[in-house]
């Protein structure tokens, strides 16, 4: 994973089994980027919520070589707000050569976004580690 993320360390593994798993993060009221997106009606950037999606899909697969092919989808159903918790949910399918995702991020107020990812499995990294 690229050393440059958004969250940091505020994600948090909640579980995790051979379908998929669950983590969650607090939209941090401090977060310096909330100054600016937007003046006077802070929302924590979407970014935030993809890249929680793709780091529940890394913890999932135990850090094993995946490479991001596809966002099929993202909708964004809410904002979400300084303080807002936030728990993703990835279902994992396998299909072959890569791994179709589901995505679901919520809050305690309800969806604030679908995705779908497509991940290839890099089978030459694999047999490398």
């Amino acid at each position: 994973m690229s050393s440059a993320t958004v969250l940091g360390d505020a994600l948090e593994p909640v579980s995790a089994d051979e379908h998929g798993a669950v983590t969650a993060f607090t939209a941090d009221p401090a977060d310096p980027v909330l100054a600016g997106h937007y003046p006077g009606f802070p929302v924590q950037p979407g970014v935030y919520l993809l890249e929680a999606a793709d780091r529940t899909v890394r913890l999932w697969a135990g850090g094993g070589p995946l490479d991001l092919v596809a966002m099929n989808r993202c909708r964004f159903h809410r904002p979400v707000l300084p303080g807002d918790r936030i728990t993703t949910t990835v279902v994992v399918t396998d299909a072959g050569p890569e791994l179709d995702v589901r995505a679901k991020a919520v809050s305690d107020t309800g969806p604030v976004a679908d995705i779908r990812l497509r991940y290839r499995k890099d089978k030459d990294k694999e047999q490398a580690a």
